[in-house]
């Protein structure tokens, strides 16, 4: 018996004793690792502190191409130049609140409605279709609209693309019906994804799909939400231009279909897992416009472009406007290629001394290469400037509208 109590009490004590090592490799183990641990993290704020000077988000791997780029700035302008001639304006100031704006037509849900954050009535769209007024949108036009999209950012469900499309042939609310059977359209779909928003453009001529764009990421798009995105859009017959808040995300030469007779948009909300209280969609401000031709193309191609669009102060070198952009357009022609040189000649009406006539019209094309330089920071050297006063006329002078013809400035490639 005596034997078994000392048996049981020294395989007790081994346990113990067993127990007790562990413990204390345990904490022999929870030291070494808490050393280890203090110098990991000393390393840490120490390469933190020596990479503390280069540009936040660049790892190491890249600093040193980083550098390497430092010397390369990439310049761009923002030159959309809305038409002056308005075909459509629409900002809802003429539809009830509450209500769906009666000029608009939809199967789905839409009403009007003010913001606290911003100007004006908008229209507030729901899951569906949403078609605007009937309007000749011609071959070239510019359109623009303003956009809010609300949602939660900390939401876990997919955001809803929002699009908007060009057709031919609508007539009110045909375009949604059954019936309506495609034939030209161009579609833009934006689409957030996380901290970002994919635009794709799709367009379809004689029915068949002429081209699909690649997806351009429009980064920190999350940044927007709940605020006023500004649409712009240049439509010059085949070529399309479309920015977001002065961001250009296409410029296509060839995606119009030809002959398109675009007359109606189309805006489509997409469907969610998010309630209606947890999403906006708004829409308001739409403009559209008749536009002018391509200037670029026609100095580049033609080696010439002729405007009346730019005006002057009377018997002066003031510009008062350039109301279709020609001076911008010129400007992006010049800066694409420093090489390129232009003579700009002024030309003025046969009001007043002849005289007197060409001194104003050089002073006039001085005024417009003192824009190109001085705002678009374009080089002298690819610049000279000639008159030609009233010995130049395109047209008689028996009205008004034949005299404002006469007074023009020509950017000739030499």
């Amino acid at each position: 018996m005596l034997a078994i109590i000392l048996t049981g009490s020294n395989v007790m004590a081994q346990g113990l004793f067993n127990k007790l090592k562990q413990k204390a490799e345990k904490i022999a183990g929870s030291a070494i690792e808490n050393v280890i641990d203090g110098k990991v993290k000393k390393e840490e704020q120490s390469q933190s502190s020596k990479s503390a000077t280069k540009d936040p988000g660049i790892s190491d791997q890249d600093a040193s191409s980083t550098v390497q780029r430092t010397g390369l700035n990439s310049t761009t302008v923002y030159d959309f130049v809305s038409g002056s001639k308005v075909l459509l304006a629409d900002d809802f100031s003429q539809d009830a609140i509450g209500q769906f704006p009666l000029k608009w037509y939809t199967r789905s849900k839409g009403e009007v409605v003010t913001l606290n954050n911003a100007k004006g009535r908008w229209l507030r769209l729901y899951p569906g279709s949403f078609v605007s007024p009937v309007v000749n949108i011609g071959e070239h036009a510019t359109i623009e609209f303003d956009l809010i999209m609300d949602w939660p950012l900390a939401g876990g469900y997919m955001v809803p693309a929002f699009n908007f499309a060009f057709y031919d042939r609508g007539n009110k609310g045909d375009i949604m019906s059954y019936d309506y059977r495609l034939k030209n359209c161009l579609k833009v779909s934006i689409a957030p994804y996380r901290s970002e928003a994919a635009v794709q453009l799709t367009s379809y001529e004689n029915v068949a799909k002429k081209i699909e764009t690649d997806k351009y990421r429009v980064a920190n798009f999350d940044k927007k939400v709940g605020d006023v995105v500004h649409v712009a859009i240049s439509i010059q017959k085949e070529r399309i231009r479309i920015w977001l808040d002065k961001e250009k995300v296409f410029d296509l030469p060839n995606a119009v279909p030809v002959n398109s007779n675009f007359n109606q948009l189309k805006l489509d909300m997409g469907s969610s897992n998010y309630t209606n209280d947890q999403l906006g969609f708004y829409v308001s401000n739409f403009r559209f416009a008749a536009g002018s031709e391509d200037s670029r193309s026609k100095l580049l191609s033609g080696g010439k472009l002729e405007t009346s669009s730019i005006l002057f102060a009377t018997n002066s070198a003031e510009i008062k406007s350039d109301r279709e952009g020609i001076i911008k357009e010129v400007a992006t022609v010049l800066r694409g290629d420093p090489t390129m040189k232009i003579r700009i000649i002024g030309h003025t009406d046969a009001v007043g001394n002849t005289n007197t006539n060409l001194l104003l019209s050089k002073k006039r094309a001085d005024a417009v290469r003192d824009i190109l330089i001085n705002d678009y920071q374009i080089n002298m050297a690819q610049i000279e400037t000639d008159g030609k006063g009233d010995t130049v006329p395109v047209a008689d002078e028996s009205s008004e509208q034949n005299k404002a013809k006469n007074r023009r400035v020509e950017f000739v490639k030499i």
